[in-house]
């Protein structure tokens, strides 16, 4: 294929825009010629260049078109045209429209973000349905050179330097080897039927301030700023690649996962790393950790054990020379009911298994709990500690907190949530697993039926 693409170019000194489409699909490794593929089709010049591109070069296509309802009776005119596209084209079309602007406010978002939110879900879905391989975006270069602007003033880190990526997931961007001037000249040469939508035009949007107003003036200083840039993109890629390689190597001598969503790194390592606020954050950037949360990790390191520093996904706590890292699991969230008549059931890590009998020989195992099955109330339960919780220990006459309890037998705060607690149905705790028993419900000389719980 790309010696085929090179006699090309020498025999005929350049290829057309179709030829080059092919040969990006195939460099980028975009999609298949049998593979099916959704088009996000807004009724504009890329998009409708996109699609007759597609459709030439011999795809399986669908167009897809969001009516987002923001522009009124332009909306409407968008719609009817993208209809007459699928129509002439004799491909299918899906269309939808969105509340957007409630959406926005229900979400606290903007309307920009809440209109890509929506269409992509939605995207999502048709793929889904109706067994489509890729969903195609017309993004094109001078969309790449904007987004590298608009993350420099923002704020990036390397990832954002990267611009436009032309393959993520499900989404491909085929149009990203084209400018907006290449498309314009080919949409006219061809006679293409368009809208533009006027929003694009106003200076009230920040990519749209910079496509106008901020890229004219860097290109007094470079007239071939976009191809400039479009390199330089190209090698923060590359560098970005060698970083992560980089990255995962470190990680895998740092982590050590001690169970499943659970990882010790050792203090010193991570004290020793240079430039450590840059590697800190590239190490736990895949956790949901932000740059300033890690900043104060960074300054804690050696300090007071029992810190702890929170993502929405995961929590990291210092605990003498280690830093442990551990996932917000829901399992651990949630409350699982043993029914009476039941035999087994699992709660986070750990499996249980119950069965009544009249032997009442105590036995000594740690991971064994006996009570007294007179006593017992159904459904019980197996939830994780709260702050509140109190039981009477085995051989104690009084009460004692949870949390003292977890003090005294000196576990770490982060495996705390992950201790299975056993709750009686009048809401006693019957046993912290698989440390202690209720005194209450131990089995005496009274004893007539035992209720034995295995915990693995």
């Amino acid at each position: 294929m790309d010696g085929f693409f090179c006699w090309i170019t020498r025999t005929f000194g350049h290829m057309s825009v179709a030829e080059r489409f092919i040969q990006y699909l195939h460099e980028q490794a975009l999609c298949q010629p049998h593979q099916r593929l959704l088009l996000a089709v807004s009724g504009g010049k890329d998009s409708v260049m996109m699609t007759r591109l597609f459709v030439e070069s011999g795809y399986a296509v669908g167009i897809a078109h969001c009516n987002f309802g923001l522009r009124g009776e332009e909306s409407e005119a968008d719609e009817a045209l993208v209809y007459q596209l699928a129509k002439t084209l004799d491909v299918p079309f899906y269309v939808t429209r969105f509340d957007t602007v409630l959406y926005a406010r229900q979400e606290g978002i903007s309307i920009q973000m809440a209109a890509r939110e929506l269409r992509y879900a939605w995207f999502e879905t048709i793929c889904v349905s109706q067994d489509y391989d890729y969903i195609a975006v017309a993004q094109h270069r001078n969309d790449h050179v904007e987004t590298l602007i608009f993350n420099l003033v923002r704020g990036t880190g390397l990832a954002g330097l990267q611009g436009i990526r032309p393959k993520r997931g499900r989404i491909i961007r085929p149009m990203l080897f084209l400018n907006a001037a290449e498309i314009t000249a080919y949409v006219q040469q061809h006679g293409l039927e368009y809208r533009d939508d006027a929003s694009n035009f106003s200076t009230k949007y920040a990519r749209n301030k910079i496509r106008m107003e901020v890229i004219p003036k860097l290109k007094e200083l470079n007239p071939d700023l976009e191809e400039t840039l479009t390199k330089n993109m190209a090698h923060f890629s590359d560098a970005y690649v060698v970083l992560q390689r980089y990255i995962e190597h470190l990680r895998t001598q740092l982590f050590s996962e001690r169970a499943e969503g659970e990882w010790h790194i050792p203090v010193v390592g991570l004290a020793s790393l240079d430039p450590q606020q840059f590697l800190l954050y590239e190490l736990f950037k895949p956790f949901g950790f932000t740059e300033a949360v890690l900043s104060d990790l960074a300054s804690s390191l050696g300090g007071t054990p029992g810190k702890q520093f929170v993502s929405p996904s995961h929590v990291l706590y210092i605990d003498r020379e280690e830093v442990v890292l551990t996932s917000k699991k829901a399992v651990y969230e949630e409350t699982v009911l043993l029914e009476k008549g039941e035999t087994r059931v699992q709660w986070g890590e750990y499996n249980f298994k119950f069965h009544l009998s009249s032997h009442t020989e105590v036995e000594t195992a740690s991971h064994i709990g006996q009570f007294d099955a007179h006593k017992i109330i159904f459904p019980l339960r197996i939830r994780s500690w709260r702050k509140a919780d109190m039981f009477q220990p085995l051989g104690m006459k009084g009460h004692k907190k949870l949390s003292d309890l977890f003090i005294s037998l000196k576990i770490p705060v982060y495996r705390k949530h992950r201790v299975p607690i056993v709750v009686n149905g009048n809401g006693d705790i019957l046993w912290v697993v698989p440390y202690r028993m209720d005194d209450r419900y131990k089995i005496t000389g009274k004893t007539k039926k035992v209720l034995t719980l295995a915990c693995i």
